[in-house]
Parts: C-alpha cells; sequence; structure tokens
C-alpha cells in the first residue's frame, strides 16, 4: 500500500475498521501482573468484561494469573484481531511492524512520548507509525490514547483503570472523543443505567482518527446516534465526507468541539477574514452538515439520547406538563428565551383534561396539574398521553420537580411506559437535587423518554431539533456539485496577472465581482485635484473620494475616505486632504471619485480560504463597526440563496431587514443573490484568492449595491 498525505487519504471503511473495534480475540503487548501498569490495566479490564480470546505478550512472565504469557508476536498460537501496545514509545514502530508482518490487521496504542510532547524526535517517532500503517495497511488507533470499549462483546481494551468496575450497559450512543479521561466522564452514566454502543479514544489520531470512526458508527447498527468530542482532525475535508455521510443516512451527530479560538483568524487581511475564525468554521461545517452542536460538556449526552430518540418533529411546537405552577412558569420563560414555541391545546385536549384534572387546575401550555398529581399516581401519565394526542405538539415536556418514594418509581414505570407507545418523542426533567432520587434509574435506563436534569439544556435540544428539521429540506435540495461559473476562466485570468498574496484595488476588486454578476458602484481613479473635481462634475454630486493603493487595506482606518461630497471645492479639498493622509504610503497611484450611494442597510459580503476546509463565505450586517457587532454568518462555498436566508434569519438584527420605525422592507432576495455569487467566485478561484471583503454592501428597497471591494490573491 502506497503512503499516502494524512490529510489526501480517503476514508477508512468499515471492512478495515472492524478487527480494530469488534475484535474477536486481543492480545496485548507489555501485559503485565503489576497493578497500575498500562499492560496490567488492560489485562483486568479484559479478563472482568470480554469473552473472547486474550493474548498476553511479555517475555518476562511465562503467565499472568491462569492466561499463558508469550515472549513475541511471532510465538502466538493464533493471530489476534488487535492488538493493544503498552511499551515505552521507542519501541512501538518495532512493535507495529513486527505485528503487521505477522498479518495482523489493527493495533491500540497506548504509549506516550510521541507529536503530544512538542519535540522532534517525538513529532518524528508519530510521523513514521503514520507512515507505517499507510505502507502496510495495518489500521493504528493512538498513539497517546485510553483504547476502546465494545460495550456488547465486552472488548474492554483500554488502560482505564475504573472500567473494570463498569456496568457495561448496552445503547445506541456511540461515543468518540480525542480525550480519554474526558470521553470516559461521560461513558461512567452507565453507573446510573444510561446505555452506549462504544467509547472510542483516538489520542493522537496517527492513523485512525475521528471522521474514520463516525464514517464506521455510521454503519454500525447497535449506533443510533455518534457523539463526538474533539479539538481538532487531522482533515477537515474527510471530516466533511464522514459528517455529509452520516447526514444522508439520517443518523444524527452530535457534537462538542473544545478549543474553538480565533488563532485562525490573527493572520487575516480582510473584515471577512478575522470574522471566519475556528469556532465559526467548524460551526459552519456543522452547519453544511446537519451535526447538532453543542457548547458544554454537560450538554453533550442528553442531547445525544434526546436526538436518538426523537426521529424528526411532526409539527412545529411542543406541549409542556407540569405539577408545580413555578416549574411551569420557569419553563415558560425558557422556551421563549430559546425560541421554543408552545402552541395551544386544541378543543378537544382541553375538554379531556377538563375531565381528569381538579377545578383549579391550569389548562393551557404550559399545564400546570397542580399538587393532586402527587396524591393521584396515575395523573401524570393520563395528563402526558392525552397532551400528546394534540397536533399541534411534536413533543411533550414533562417536568419532574419533586421525588416521593415509591410512588416516584411507580410513575416513572408508567412514563416509561407510556413513552414506549407514544408516536411522538416524550423528554422528561428531573428538577430537583435529589439527581438519582427515586425513580431517575428507570428513566436514565429508558430506550425511549429523554432524561434531562437541566430545564435550560432541554429547551436547548428542542431548539436544535427544529432548527435541524427546518434546515434539513435545504440542505438536501443543494447540489451536489456546482459546476464552475461562465465567468470563471475570465476571471482567472483577470486574477493570474497579480502576484501570490498581492492586493487588488478596489477598481480591479470590483471588476472581477461584476463577472459573477454583483452590482458594484463605478468610479473614476484621478491623479490630480484637478482631475477629482472635474470627474465629480460629471458623475454628479454627492460624490464620495477613496485613496487609491494596494497596499492600504482598509482606507477609513487612516484617513483615505471623505463622504458626501456636494461641490467642486469640497472635492478638491477632499483630494488634498487624503492625499496628505496617505503621504508615507507606498505605491498610491491616485484618488478615486465615486458617486454616493441613497442610504439604506449596510450589510458586509466577504470570504476566505480555510486551510482545512476550503473556501468559506462570510455575510451579515456590516460598516464600520462589524468587528464589534459581529452579527454575521459564516457558511461553507459555495452557497445557495436559500441556505443564505435561512442562515439570515438567525441573526440579531435580522428584523432590520424588514423594515424598522416606518422604513421600507430591503431586498433580502437580492442580498442573498449576491452571497451566492460571492460563494461560487470564492469556490471557482480556490487557489487564486486568500480573501474576499465587500463591505459595506448599500442594501435598498430594491436591489443592492457594493460600494467597496478587496480581493487578495493566495500566496
Amino acid at each position: 500500500m502506497k503512503p499516502t498525505d494524512a490529510a489526501e487519504r480517503p476514508l477508512h471503511d468499515s471492512a478495515s475498521l472492524r478487527p480494530l473495534l469488534d475484535p474477536r480475540s486481543i492480545a496485548i503487548v507489555g501485559a503485565s501482573p503489576r497493578p497500575g501498569s498500562f499492560g496490567g490495566n488492560v489485562l483486568v479490564n479484559l479478563r472482568k468484561h470480554y469473552g473472547g480470546t486474550i493474548l498476553p505478550i511479555n517475555p518476562q512472565y511465562d503467565q499472568i494469573g491462569d492466561l499463558p504469557c508469550f515472549p513475541d508476536i511471532a510465538s502466538l498460537p493464533e493471530r489476534p484481531d488487535l492488538l493493544g501496545v503498552a511499551v515505552p514509545g521507542a519501541k512501538v514502530e518495532g512493535v507495529l511492524r513486527d505485528a503487521a508482518a505477522a498479518g495482523v490487521a489493527a493495533a491500540v496504542v497506548f504509549s506516550s512520548g510521541f507529536a503530544e510532547i512538542g519535540t522532534a524526535e517525538g513529532g518524528a517517532m508519530q510521523r513514521r507509525i503514520s507512515a507505517l500503517a499507510a505502507e502496510t495497511g495495518i489500521r493504528v488507533l493512538g498513539p497517546n490514547c485510553t483504547g476502546i470499549v465494545q460495550v456488547r462483546s465486552g472488548a474492554a481494551c483500554n488502560i482505564l483503570p475504573s472500567v473494570r468496575d463498569l456496568p457495561l450497559v448496552p445503547g445506541g450512543v456511540g461515543l468518540v472523543g480525542q480525550s480519554g479521561a474526558l470521553g470516559y466522564v461521560v461513558f461512567q452514566a452507565m453507573h446510573r443505567g444510561v446505555g452506549f454502543s462504544r467509547l472510542i479514544s483516538t489520542g493522537n489520531s496517527c492513523d485512525v482518527d475521528i471522521a474514520d470512526l463516525i464514517n464506521f458508527l455510521v454503519d454500525d447498527e447497535d449506533t443510533k446516534v455518534i457523539a463526538c468530542l474533539f479539538e481538532s482532525v487531522p482533515s477537515g475535508r474527510r471530516l466533511l465526507a464522514a459528517l455529509q455521510r452520516a447526514f444522508r443516512a439520517g443518523k444524527p451527530v452530535v457534537a462538542c468541539k473544545v478549543g474553538t479560538t480565533a488563532a485562525g483568524s490573527r493572520a487575516a487581511l480582510s473584515h471577512s477574514g478575522m470574522l471566519a475564525g475556528d469556532a465559526a468554521t467548524y460551526a459552519a461545517v456543522f452547519d453544511r452538515t446537519g451535526v447538532v452542536q453543542v457548547e458544554a460538556l454537560e450538554e453533550l449526552l442528553e442531547t445525544a439520547l434526546f436526538f436518538a430518540r426523537a426521529g424528526r418533529p411532526s409539527a412545529g411546537g411542543i406541549g409542556i406538563l407540569s405539577g408545580s405552577g413555578g416549574s411551569v412558569v420557569m419553563a415558560a420563560d425558557k422556551a421563549e428565551r430559546h425560541g421554543v414555541a408552545m402552541p395551544q391545546p386544541g378543543e378537544a385536549v382541553v375538554a379531556a383534561l377538563r375531565d381528569r384534572l381538579p377545578d383549579f387546575a391550569t389548562i393551557a401550555n404550559p399545564a400546570d396539574i397542580t399538587a393532586e398529581s402527587i396524591r393521584d399516581e396515575t395523573m401524570y401519565t393520563e395528563c402526558v398521553r392525552i397532551f400528546a394526542e394534540d397536533p399541534g405538539f411534536a413533543s411533550v415536556a414533562v417536568l419532574m420537580p419533586s421525588a416521593h418514594g415509591q410512588a416516584a418509581v411507580t410513575r416513572a414505570q408508567s412514563m416509561e411506559a407510556l413513552a414506549a407507545n407514544l408516536d411522538k418523542p416524550l423528554s422528561l426533567v428531573w428538577m430537583n437535587e435529589w439527581h438519582e432520587g427515586p425513580g431517575t434509574r428507570i428513566y436514565d435506563a429508558s430506550e425511549r423518554l429523554a432524561m434531562f436534569r437541566s430545564l435550560d439544556r432541554c429547551m436547548q435540544a428542542y431548539r436544535r431539533w427544529f432548527d435541524g428539521a427546518r434546515r434539513r429540506p435545504i440542505l438536501e435540495a443543494r447540489p451536489e456539485v456546482f459546476p464552475p461559473h461562465p465567468a470563471a476562466a475570465e476571471a482567472r485570468k483577470r486574477l493570474s496577472r497579480h502576484a501570490a498574496g498581492a492586493s487588488l484595488t478596489e477598481r480591479e476588486s470590483k471588476a472581477i465581482l461584476s463577472l459573477y454578476g454583483l452590482p458594484a458602484v463605478g468610479e473614476v481613479l484621478c491623479r490630480s485635484r484637478d482631475e477629482a473635481m472635474e470627474a465629480a462634475e460629471q458623475i454628479g454630486f454627492p460624490v464620495v473620494a477613496k485613496v487609491e493603493a494596494p497596499l492600504i487595506r482598509h482606507k477609513t482606518d487612516i484617513g483615505g475616505v471623505r463622504l458626501n461630497l456636494r461641490d467642486a471645492a469640497s472635492v478638491g479639498e477632499a483630494y488634498d486632504a487624503i492625499m496628505a493622509a496617505t503621504a508615507g504610503v507606498p505605491k498610491v497611484e491616485g484618488v478615486v471619485i465615486q458617486r454616493m450611494i441613497p442610504p439604506g442597510v449596510e450589510m458586509l459580503l466577504g470570504a476566505r480560504q480555510d486551510p482545512q476546509f476550503g473556501p468559506l463565505v462570510v455575510f451579515g450586517f456590516g460598516g464600520t463597526l462589524v468587528e464589534i457587532m459581529g452579527d454575521v454568518a459564516v457558511r461553507l462555498a459555495p452557497v445557495t440563496p436559500a441556505e443564505v436566508r435561512e442562515a439570515l434569519d438567525g441573526l440579531r438584527m435580522r428584523p432590520v431587514l424588514d423594515g424598522a420605525r416606518g422604513e421600507a422592507p430591503r431586498d433580502i432576495g437580492a442580498f442573498c443573490d449576491m452571497v451566492a455569487a460571492l460563494s461560487r467566485l470564492i469556490a471557482d478561484q480556490a487557489d487564486l484568492v486568500a480573501e474576499i471583503d465587500v463591505n459595506p454592501v448599500i442594501l435598498h428597497a430594491e436591489g443592492g449595491i457594493a460600494v467597496d471591494a478587496l480581493i487578495v490573491r493566495a500566496g
């Protein structure tokens, strides 16, 4: 097998990963009877949970416990599917070469001392392992990882000592993470009855990475939802491919991306580049692929369990029910804060609830079924069933603020039975500081009912559920391939005239934008005061004067722009002032005069190349305060106008476009078309264009126009 660059190779398929993730036999190099050692922990974990063949390897021992121990891989009585490697880092490469020569298909490397320590030697050792995996085809997980746990088979090839004490509870959550410790923190929910299919730690991802594992879990029948906890990936394009495959298969992916900083924007030259940092880029990736992104570790499992059971919403709102009036008010506040609709129940539901509830009960949504529900053990279940019959509710959220002995257990049993027979998802919010109080284990272990220990997290999950359902048809309607724009060849020819890393002038940038159909205000380049005054007379007042210099990227910052000039004299004064302000700047070509565009809503349009995920487009509300306001959306390019409109609807200032304080509504369709056109440009010219900044775009009641533009050639 020929070595390939890790970022360019295709995804590992399920068949090649099967020996790693579903091993029938496991050998451990470095197995040991010594308590606390990696090799010892793996051996104990396997012996506690695993029913397959276990083969210890260590030349120091003939036997460990009741298991025969072998001196090396060559002396094994059979070829194992999986090799656990718990030896010093310097010995790992030799062990893997021996394993590949013996036909071992996969290995988990627990050893540390590789790229994670930041030394040249550690990095070189890891690169050699990557090359070995590519050359031989042996699949390698790690190094510097805690390993795997396959819950149903008990294949706990994992170094964490407390794995031996886990009750392995089968369930539908496949958990993948770089950090074995953080992933295991979530995995320990099995102690309270929550079920999982697998836990997989990738560590340094020298070969098998997050994308490969997502690709595997898409095909895994035991996994109903994929939960990911990660910092970075070796290949953005491969991650995209895996996530898109999950989207097409309808398998939910819930991701907690940690380490989202603005580091990726520090070298950006344009407004749009600064706004499309690492966090925004990953959000764009998740948006394109239908991934449910959570912000905190505490949300990951609850949200994953909800999506494993929720399916797709059948309506646009939810019903909320509780036996506590105070919790009902809290729920209404949280639902409104997160934009979750609470439609009022229909007449049939109201009538049924009146027959079941006391006269003083509040029959509305949210519904307070009163403290009578404590005395009457069947009231909760019957009222939930009635609420669930309302076609306006896509789901029913049940608030459980109290825990009262056996009655709470009985209620939990009846709710679990009800959830299994409803045709829509049922969620429960445990609003009690007795986190594992009576009944909670039934809710946690349920395969149908989703349990939350936070009202806020519950409403966040619902918001993401509805957002995903709204976005899905838009993503499904996207063309799989966008052919090059008819003007792509001409644009490429013009861009190629400029040196790598060069900034095009405003005029040159606008000329290329116009090839893609983006309307932009024209201008006249003037190299003297008199030329500027004459150009202004020809254009007609009022006009704008701007410096023309390829090295000046933000003209306003240095006094290079004068607005609303209403006569020739003011144009002459503006020319002199601009030339004086930019006297020390090289390559000043003159001053451009352009007509003053009537006021409108100032929008931003931009694009840049991300080193991992390729072309991005940035759009939203612009002007001189764009970095401070930050009210923009970032999407992978190219985009369709429908994707742009959906993203705009999520911005804080979106109501401004509908007309504020008597203003006319703005032409949102025209702006969406402009964004889509710019996204085609950055995608078509990905190798030639590093960044594009179009700020502002003045949006009117009819149409919009770009009044400034910057294109930076790729370096």
